[in-house]
Formats: C-alpha cells, sequence, structure tokens
C-alpha cells in the first residue's frame, strides 16, 4: 500500500534555488547592461574613427583643384574596406571611390542630414557610413558619402558576447557551489546550536555567545523549553500533590471501614461511615483545591476584569467569619477593577490564614490603603508563634506550619493566593515584625 504521509521539502534546496534564481537574475541584467554599453563603446569607436575619415576627405575635396586626380588614387588600394562617393545637390553621382566597382554608394532613402547610418557595401559587407554636406570647392552643395566595413567591430562584438555568456555562466556555476558551501556550513553550525540547548533542565540566564541571525531562534527554542519544563513541573507537582493529599484520606477511609466490620454494632458502623464521609469530603475539597491550583498556574482560567466595590466585599467576608474577630477600618466604598470571583477567594484565603495562625483569641484588622492610583489591602493580627523562617515558606504547597497533621487543612490555600494574584497581576507580602503579621495584597486599580 502506498505511503500517505506528506513528502518532506528540504530548506536547503529551496534557499539554494532561491539563491540560483537570484544570482541568474543578478548575473544576467550584469550581463544585458554591460552588452548594451559595450555595444555603444564599440559603435562610438567606430563613429568617431569614421567621423574623422569623412572630415579629412571631406577637406581634401574642398581644397584641392582637381579632386579627381589627387584623392582617387589614394583609395585605389587592393583589398580596401572603405569607400566613399560625392553627390551634387542634385542628387546625382559625381565621383566615386575606385574599388566601388560597379555598385557605388548611394545616399540612403530619406537621408537628407549630416550624420551616421548602417549600409550595405559595394563589395556586398555589411558597412557603416558618415554624410557630409560639402560648403565649398568643385561639389559645393553636394554631400560626401563615407563607408567602412563593420564586420570586424561585429566579428569583436561576438567575440565580446561569448566572453560575457562564459563569464555569466561561470559565475553562476561558482555562485551555486559557494553557496552549497556556505548553505552548509550554516546548516552544521544550526545543528551544533540545537546540541547545545539543555537537556536536563530548563534554560537558565541569558543567551548563550550565539550570533545576532540565530537569536531570535534560539531565544524562541529556549522558550519554549521553559514552557515545556513548567509544564512538566505542574504535572509532576500536581501527581506529587494528588498522591500527598489522597493518602491520608483514603487511609482513614480503609481503617473507618475496617473497624466497622470488626463490629457487630450499627452503631460503630454508623460511626465509620460517618468517618469515611468526612475523609472523603476532605479529600473532595483538596482535590478541588489542586485543580484550582493547577488551572490557575497553567493559564486556563483566566481574570474578567469587571468594576467591584471592595469595601462592601470585605464586610461581607467579616460577617462570614465573624465580626467579633475581623475588625474593619475601610471607607464606605472602593471601587476598582479586578475578577470579583478570584479576588474573593484570595481576601477569604488571606482572612482564614490570619485567624488560624494568629494568637487565640486575637482579632484581625483590616485596612485599607491609597497607594499611587490604586488601593492596597492589608490585614494585621498578632502571632507571636511565627517565625521569619515560617514566613520563608507561606505559600509553599501543603506547608501547615505547627498545624501540621491537621487533617483539616490541605496546606494550598496560600498557594492558591499566590497563584491568583500572579493571574490578577497584583502582588501578596508578608512581613512579621515584633509578633505582628502583616499581609499586603496590590495594587488594585480603581474605578
Amino acid at each position: 500500500m502506498p505511503s500517505t504521509e506528506p513528502h518532506g521539502w528540504s530548506l536547503r534546496t529551496r534557499l539554494l534555488w532561491q539563491l540560483v534564481l537570484a544570482f541568474g537574475l543578478l548575473l544576467g541584467g550584469l550581463f544585458l547592461a554591460l552588452d548594451v554599453l559595450v555595444d555603444r563603446a564599440m559603435l562610438h569607436q567606430l563613429d568617431q574613427v569614421l567621423a574623422a575619415r569623412a572630415a579629412s576627405l571631406a577637406q581634401q575635396l574642398q581644397d584641392e583643384a582637381d579632386p579627381h586626380r589627387a584623392v582617387l588614387p589614394a583609395w585605389d588600394i587592393a583589398g580596401h574596406t572603405e569607400f566613399f562617393a560625392v553627390f551634387d545637390g542634385n542628387g546625382t553621382l559625381r565621383m566615386a571611390s575606385l574599388n566601388s566597382g560597379t555598385h557605388p554608394l548611394r545616399i540612403p532613402a530619406g537621408q537628407r542630414r549630416d550624420g551616421f547610418g548602417n549600409s550595405r557595401l559595394p563589395d556586398g559587407h555589411n558597412g557603416r557610413y558618415r554624410q557630409v554636406t560639402l560648403r565649398h570647392g568643385a561639389f559645393a552643395g553636394g554631400r560626401l558619402l563615407v563607408a567602412t566595413e563593420r564586420e570586424s567591430w561585429d566579428s569583436t562584438g561576438r567575440e565580446m558576447h561569448r566572453v560575457l555568456v562564459t563569464g555569466l555562466v561561470l559565475a553562476i556555476v561558482a555562485a551555486v557551489l559557494l553557496c552549497l558551501l556556505l548553505l552548509r556550513q550554516a546548516f552544521a553550525y544550526m545543528a551544533r546550536e540545537a546540541e547545545r540547548l539543555p537537556h536536563d533542565g530548563p534554560p537558565q540566564g541569558a543567551l548563550p555567545d550565539t550570533p545576532v541571525e540565530l537569536r531570535p531562534f534560539v531565544q524562541a527554542a529556549h522558550d519554549a523549553l521553559r514552557t515545556s519544563w513548567a509544564m512538566a513541573e505542574r504535572e509532576r507537582r500536581f501527581s506529587r500533590s494528588v498522591a500527598h493529599e489522597l493518602r491520608t484520606p483514603v487511609a482513614e477511609i480503609g481503617a473507618a471501614s475496617e473497624r466497622a466490620l470488626a463490629q457487630n454494632d450499627p452503631q460503630a458502623l454508623r460511626h465509620g461511615l460517618l468517618q469515611a464521609r468526612q475523609a472523603g469530603a476532605r479529600m473532595q475539597r483538596g482535590i478541588e483545591a489542586l485543580l484550582a491550583l493547577a488551572r490557575f498556574e497553567s493559564g486556563q482560567e483566566l481574570p474578567q476584569s469587571d468594576p467591584l466595590d471592595l469595601a462592601a466585599l470585605l464586610r461581607q467576608q467579616a460577617a462570614t467569619f465573624g465580626p467579633d474577630r475581623i475588625h474593619l477600618r475601610i471607607p464606605a466604598e472602593a471601587w476598582v477593577i479586578s475578577d470579583a470571583g478570584m479576588l474573593e477567594r484570595i481576601t477569604a484565603n488571606l482572612l482564614l490564614n490570619a485567624l488560624e495562625y494568629g494568637d487565640a483569641g486575637g482579632s484581625v484588622q483590616v485596612q485599607l490603603h491609597q497607594v499611587n492610583a490604586g488601593v492596597e489591602v492589608e490585614v494585621c493580627n498578632r502571632a507571636s508563634r511565627l517565625t521569619p523562617q515560617d514566613i520563608a515558606h507561606f505559600g509553599e504547597r501543603h506547608w501547615r506550619g505547627e498545624r501540621d497533621g491537621d487533617v483539616r487543612h490541605a496546606g494550598l490555600g496560600l498557594a492558591l493566593v499566590n497563584a491568583m494574584a500572579q493571574a490578577l497581576g497584583l502582588q501578596v507580602g508578608f512581613v512579621l515584625e515584633a509578633g505582628e503579621l502583616r499581609a499586603r495584597l496590590g495594587i488594585l486599580r480603581q474605578v
């Protein structure tokens, strides 16, 4: 069965043909230009020689008393390829060179002025003529026609054409060979650059010493590698997090089920089912948090910017968590542009973190600060049990600090805060000063 796969095409072959075509057009245009310039130069040289001879002969014809005796013998040379003819004012032939035979030169039809032209010579060869008007002398008012054979000039021109064509062909062949060599070296260099790309991790630091032409490609390759490694790292973190979150609930469900089945007691069976249900609920919350974190980190869930009243949002959350523990020092209204759902989850997690890691019975202070053209949220609470080392772990997955082992907490709250804040273009920072923990979120753009 014939293969249905598309035939691959070679970039090197395509570049080679394009370069050959470009060189061919360039050198072909150069050949045509040189051909025209050479033909013009040769014709100009021939016309100069012909004009000089015509001027000399016209001077003799006008100065000599008997031009027949003075001029004709000088043109009676065997193998002579130059001819002349003299006509009176009526166009009648009055005198011609001895080598003209029975077919002397004739005035070309329509040629009334002095000038140059091409004509057939008396000996049957191609020639070029110069016509001059005689002003005085025996043929005053008549015209002198001087012609010379141009076949030797044409032969020289054809020889030069052959030289130019040969040079053109050799230049194209040399260009093709040079292109092949340069393309081979260029692709070999690109292959070596590709081999230099890191295989054991994402590229670090600035670009390597790379030619300017290849830097966009190397930069794109580095960006693609960083993206691939980031995706792979997210998948590994997700897999580890899933295993971490499911291990304890699954063990609890198994243990509760075994205890309930081992006792022939409806009350024990009910208690075991309740424990399994609670473990399943924690498992579900952990998985949902992990899925949300994965969506935010990968950019699959993008924020929707809408105007919202941040002050009203904070008052609603304070009522949910307990107005006796959360003290608000905020204006009546604070309209900002942000994603309401994401911002609600961020502030809820910050308040929950302050309540759980703060001192028992302590309160949480929430303030809004005007910063430049935006608003910054500050959450403060006493947390005398925390240390600066603990603050460094804020945002790490599954870190619970002194609450490590508390199955009610997945340790994903602040990781979600960081991921959602990054998606919104906000900064989250924590500072511990004299036992007081301050969390800052901002800057939110005002309406």
